[in-house]
């Protein structure tokens, strides 16, 4: 298994750990971010994801449900 792999399924475990309502919003911010990424093919929508992915790893608040003051 690779590392990607690996990663990936991390995070499906991670999702089947949550309850029936955070795995629906989960597989809805999914379908957003997809519909972004097919909406801009150029990169743009994986470069603003990158970005807020950047931004809470700053704040250390990954997962602590906060955003970063814009």
């Amino acid at each position: 298994m690779t590392e990607d792999e690996q990663t990936l399924l991390m995070f499906k475990g991670l999702m089947a750990s949550l309850n029936e309502q955070q795995q629906r919003h989960v597989d809805n911010c999914l379908n957003t971010i997809r519909q972004l990424m097919d909406d801009y093919p150029e990169g743009e929508a994986l470069i603003a994801l990158g970005y807020i992915g950047a931004e809470q790893q700053m704040k250390g608040n990954w997962g602590q449900g906060e955003t970063v003051d814009r």
